[in-house]
């Protein structure tokens, strides 16, 4: 997990509630599952958790069908889906600075479950 922000990674930082509130937590890439962390240790490999915001609601709490709402860093598009394995409905944001790349997630708003950047060959 990154941290949200322009800091060399350009995360999609997604939100535990709308309007870009609540605890926050930065993913890069291609993620065919929000419970699968691929930062493993000898626990296994954990979920992704909202991780930034000590305090704010959704704190600790697992990202998969739990986000309302989202930043994107990166310069490509990205993609939210519904289902694991970027299938179903998603939401797409813009690359940084053009078009729409915040707001509040809609087709997969509290029921998302993968995301994958939109680029030839990332």
């Amino acid at each position: 997990m990154y941290k949200c922000g322009r800091n060399g990674n350009f995360p999609l930082c997604v939100y535990f509630n709308s309007n870009l509130k609540g605890a926050k937590v930065g993913i890069f890439g291609k993620v065919h599952n929000y419970d699968y962390s691929p930062h493993c240790s000898s626990q296994g490999c954990l979920p992704f958790t909202y991780s930034e915001g000590s305090g704010s609601a959704g704190y600790g709490q697992k990202v998969k069908n739990n986000a309302a709402s989202v930043y994107n860093y990166n310069d490509t598009s990205t993609r939210v889906f519904y289902n694991s394995g970027w299938t179903g409905p998603a939401d797409e944001w813009d690359p940084y600075g053009w078009g729409t790349y915040f707001g509040n997630l809609s087709a997969t708003y509290n029921d998302n479950a993968s995301q994958a950047r939109v680029c030839g060959e990332c």
